[in-house]
C-alpha cells in the first residue's frame, strides 16, 4: 500500500510540475507579445488633438485633422504630439497614409 501511495504522490507531482510549467511558460510568452506590441514603432493611428488619423486617410484629412506637419519630405510628413514626447511619421501613396510610425522625441 505504501508503493501505491508512493506512486500516487510521484504522479500527482508530475502533473502539478507540467501544470506549473505550462502556466509559466504561457505568461512568459504572452509577456513577450506585449512587449514586442508595445516596443513596435507602427501604428494604425495617430492623434491631433482630440482627432485620430488612420492608415487610409487621405492628405487632405490630415491637413484639416492635423494641421501642416512639422517636416515634410515628399511622400513623409512629419509632426510631434502637443506634449513633444512623440513624434510620427506618415508615408503617403496615392495621396493616402499607407503607414504611420511612431517614436519617443529627443
Amino acid at each position: 500500500m505504501n508503493s501505491t501511495n508512493n506512486s500516487n504522490q510521484v504522479t500527482i507531482m508530475r502533473s502539478i510540475y507540467r501544470y506549473s510549467m505550462f502556466i509559466v511558460i504561457s505568461f512568459s510568452c504572452a509577456t513577450v507579445s506585449v512587449a514586442d506590441e508595445l516596443s513596435s514603432d507602427s501604428a494604425n493611428t495617430m492623434t491631433c488633438g482630440t482627432n485620430f488619423i488612420s492608415v487610409g486617410d487621405g492628405e487632405d484629412a490630415v491637413l484639416n485633422q492635423c494641421g501642416e506637419p512639422s517636416f515634410k519630405e515628399g511622400d513623409r510628413w512629419t509632426y510631434s504630439n502637443v506634449q513633444g514626447s512623440f513624434v510620427y511619421q506618415l508615408t503617403f501613396g496615392g495621396g493616402n497614409v499607407l503607414s504611420i510610425h511612431t517614436r519617443a522625441a529627443d
